[in-house]
């Protein structure tokens, strides 16, 4: 199976917002809720990234939630139609690909890197919900 899994790093958040939020974060993090919010708004930071032609890979994605992790996933298999080159397309240099749709790119999953504006786009949604969870006593 060629899908593209992309873990959410629970690490990096807690270091980012830690000084924005007081309360205890570490807690926040682990909330299965608050995490799967924040992959998703991390699908749709990254989507505008990923290659699209049919508009099938950029379907594909969707967030897949344990008690331990948080995983961005395209190429969502056992879900209608599989999607084999969904890894293919993100770890293949971009001159192997004939681009159809401007600014989609490979590894659109690094638009979520710690110092990228994605990913300052993702915590500026995430202090939000931690503010709220903190509030409410989590």
């Amino acid at each position: 199976m060629a899908e593209l899994i992309f873990r959410v790093s629970a690490q990096d958040i807690r270091r980012a917002v830690k000084e924005r939020v007081e309360g205890p974060i570490i807690a926040l993090t682990k909330n299965p809720d608050v995490m799967r919010l924040i992959g998703e708004r991390a699908i749709e930071i990254v989507t505008p990234y990923v290659p699209m032609r049919s508009g099938a890979l950029r379907g594909s994605a969707y967030v897949r939630q344990t008690s331990r992790a948080t995983r961005l996933i395209w190429g969502r298999p056992g879900v209608g139609k599989t999607i084999y080159y969904a890894k293919y397309q993100h770890d293949a240099d971009d001159f192997m690909w004939k681009r159809h749709t401007p600014g989609t790119t490979s590894y659109w999953t690094t638009m979520l890197e710690p110092g990228t504006s994605g990913f300052e786009e993702l915590i500026d949604y995430a202090e939000p919900l931690m503010k709220k969870e903190v509030q409410r006593g989590s």
